[in-house]
């Protein structure tokens, strides 16, 4: 009698099942209050996201979020690394049902109720490692092996969340997320190279013969300056890639997907017409672009992508 009594689960109380609620809605709620605090995310919580997604993205963003501060804010790489691996088995040990972090309380009851794939986690992971060891590419190759894990994960969870899972919307996600990447990288090249970072391959410097002092120096010149013509230009061609996955979307996913390309475009376009001013201030979408951009992507866009100098940019050719 008593063995068998021992076998038998205790049954879950109702009170139980209240406090485990009133955990995940708190939080979910820190998960929100994590993602609102940054300005760059008014459109990932916004007017284009159905209501019963924003505690979903909130969670999605906050664990890249919190990985992110490790990485970044440590000032220590060796502590940074430790505290990234316990991240992961926070992650790890959430999604087994055993959480002890509000954030990945949050993320495991979105995996869940999604089912989404736990290797685009530990990719992500994987790309912050990579940031406190690399901060010098060799190749083009060597820099897309790296988005693929810092960019394209973020895509395709989304994607799932929404409901899609589909390997041709994946690979248009994918040139989509790569294409903002190396915009942001084009955009944030002043301040990642006061942080001794470069994401301009090394081989391609030496093409256009332009010296890694040069750059970490942030010293204007027409051959640095065409070296950065160059990486716009193949921003741009990543992103006019992923421009038709839009189009295969539905509801406000498919306007939202629509404001973030044709936001990356006019980052693009503004760093097209001074690359060189990258070095100094980040550029930025002013407001004016902002609102021109959200009632844009109302629509569906245009045969020609709104770049100003949209033919200046394909024609240019690898000079010295």
């Amino acid at each position: 009698m008593m063995s068998r009594a021992l076998k038998e689960p205790r049954p879950v109380l109702k009170s139980e099942k209240r406090g485990s609620r009133l955990k995940l809605r708190r939080a979910q709620l820190r998960c929100i209050r994590v993602t609102l605090s940054h300005y760059e995310n008014f459109f990932v919580l916004g007017p284009l996201t159905p209501l019963k997604k924003v505690p979903h993205l909130a969670a999605l963003y906050a664990f890249c979020r919190h990985a992110d501060d490790i990485a970044d804010e440590s000032g220590d790489p060796p502590k940074a690394a430790v505290e990234l691996n316990q991240w992961q088995e926070e992650l790890i040990s959430s999604l087994a049902g055993e959480p002890h972090h509000p954030i990945t309380r949050a993320l495991a009851a979105t995996t869940s109720r999604f089912n989404l794939p736990q290797q685009l986690y530990l990719d992500l992971l994987s790309a912050f490692r990579q940031d406190l060891t690399i901060n010098r590419y060799a190749t083009f190759a060597d820099l897309r092996a790296y988005t693929r894990l810092s960019a394209d994960p973020v895509g395709r969870l989304v994607l799932r969340l929404y409901g899609y899972d589909d390997p041709e919307l994946d690979a248009l996600s994918d040139s989509l997320c790569t294409g903002l990447q190396l915009a942001n990288f084009c955009q944030d090249i002043g301040a990642d190279v006061r942080k001794d970072r470069l994401y301009i391959p090394v081989d391609e410097c030496m093409k256009f013969d332009v010296d890694l002092p040069e750059i970490l120096d942030c010293n204007p010149s027409p051959r640095l300056e065409r070296l950065l013509h160059f990486q716009i230009v193949r921003a741009y061609k990543h992103l006019k890639q992923g421009l038709p996955l839009a189009e295969r979307l539905k509801g406000k996913l498919k306007l939202t997907v629509r404001l973030f390309a044709a936001g990356g475009l006019q980052i693009l376009e503004n760093l097209e017409r001074n690359p060189l001013g990258a070095l100094a201030s980040r550029p930025k979408v002013t407001s004016r672009q902002k609102c021109h951009l959200l009632f844009a992507s109302l629509k569906a866009p245009r045969e020609k992508p709104p770049v100003t100098h949209t033919a200046k940019i394909l024609d240019l050719t690898v000079k010295k």
